[in-house]
């Protein structure tokens, strides 16, 4: 596999007419299908087809995950296995930017996590050992997890029609400054991230952190905009079974007739 690779990671909310919000990863009830109506069979594949450029004769490696924030350590195992270099370019297809909104985890990422050595970032299972309170990758902030470890080269998020696309934190923003099309965490240990909340204390903050490297910040929201030749080197779709109804499972069938 080349040096530049590309993901395309899918999350099955994606395909709704309509988009489910906060709710929490460990409830086990599916939304309401009469509610949040699944798109039909055609569309789906038209939008996989004509505008990501999948093809069933051109299957793609992937993997199928239940939740989200599992793609994170289905990439984590290919980083490690040495199938895939870092970094690399992330296609976010998704009803959620999974950037932290609605999450306490840019706090510890900010305070804490960044002041790791890169190599020690990704190590989940250590954070125990390593700090009083922390936060692991969920599925509403995994992206921001990854972004914080130096995987991600460029992030695309293409949201759901129905969605604004604005569910991010602008605090994850270069100098916190929305529209923006740079992605720059800052690492500060000095004052408390929450800081970043009160503009006259903002400045401060920022000048006194240590950044992150700058990530390219694309939102697509026209699906007439989304145009790819299917060159994505790895696929993970995720069902999100909390955040979808039933009656949309049968897009499970839809993907893996894409994958390998």
């Amino acid at each position: 596999m080349g040096d530049k690779v590309k993901f395309l990671d899918i999350d099955m909310d994606f395909f709704l007419y309509g988009v489910p919000s906060f709710i929490p990863s460990n409830c086990k009830a599916r939304v309401d299908g009469s509610k949040y109506i699944p798109w039909s069979h055609e569309e789906i594949v038209s939008f996989l087809e004509y505008n990501l450029g999948l093809s069933k004769t051109r299957k793609i490696q992937g993997k199928i995950v239940t939740h989200h924030h599992e793609a994170l350590y289905y990439w984590r195992d290919l980083i490690k296995s040495s199938k895939v270099s870092i970094p690399f370019e992330v296609i976010h297809v998704d009803s959620h930017a999974d950037l932290g909104l609605g999450s306490s985890s840019w706090v510890f990422i900010f305070e804490k996590l960044l002041g790791l050595d890169i190599e020690k970032r990704a190590d989940i299972e250590n954070y125990k050992n390593i700090f009083t309170d922390y936060k692991k990758p969920d599925i509403g902030d995994y992206l921001l997890f990854a972004i914080a470890f130096r995987w991600i080269s460029k992030l695309t998020y293409i949201c759901n029609p129905a969605e604004k696309g604005n569910d991010y934190l602008p605090y994850i923003l270069k100098d916190c400054i929305e529209p923006n099309d740079k992605i720059q965490l800052p690492y500060n240990n000095k004052y408390k991230a929450t800081n970043l909340n009160q503009p006259e204390k903002r400045r401060k903050y920022l000048d006194t952190s240590i950044l992150e490297p700058e990530i390219p910040f694309e939102i697509i929201k026209n699906i007439d905009d989304v145009q790819y030749p299917g060159d994505f080197d790895i696929i993970t779709f995720s069902i999100s079974p909390n955040y979808t109804p039933k009656e949309a499972d049968f897009i499970i069938q839809i993907m893996k007739e894409y994958i390998k």
